[in-house]
């Protein structure tokens, strides 16, 4: 279900299962693109990216991921910073914490990415999710945009 809020563009719950970290991804970046006055592509992949680390988080860290949890996406925009918060089922023991990751590792670099592209992020304050921030430069123009949005998508290759 997608709702608007006063202060947030848009937000939306999703079921706490693997699967929908991509289907919320997808809609984060189709709701940026069509956002009136133009989220830079290299601003949306970002996002999408921090989005994406964040939701995994939430799922295996809360429990969101267990039957019947959910999570929501709260977007919000203005002419300088993308504020997206992802609200999780949490708990008073289960707060974002950056950890030392080696290149062997198969997971943990989720926050270290989160901390490598947001401009601002922190845990909510009820423990229950975190908010990531970006700021949003004017658009370009031509293809310096696109590449930069490529750029971002082949660090995620």
């Amino acid at each position: 279900m997608t709702t608007t809020t006063p202060g947030i563009l848009v937000a939306r719950t999703f079921p706490g299962t693997p699967d929908q970290v991509g289907t919320a991804r997808r809609w984060l970046e189709d709701t940026l693109t069509r956002t009136p006055g133009r989220i830079p592509d290299a601003t949306t992949a970002t996002a999408a990216l921090l989005l994406s680390e964040t939701a995994t988080n939430t799922l295996r860290h809360t429990p969101t991921g267990a039957p019947g949890g959910t999570f929501t996406v709260h977007v919000h925009a203005d002419r300088h910073t993308l504020a997206v918060t992802v609200q999780d089922a949490g708990s008073a023991t289960t707060r974002p914490e950056r950890v030392p990751t080696s290149v062997e590792d198969d997971h943990g670099r989720g926050l270290a990415l989160v901390d490598a592209f947001a401009d601002t992020w922190e845990p909510l304050p009820a423990g229950n999710g975190m908010v990531f921030t970006l700021s949003l430069a004017p658009a370009p123009t031509g293809t310096a945009d696109r590449a930069g949005a490529r750029a971002v998508e082949e660090r995620l290759r």
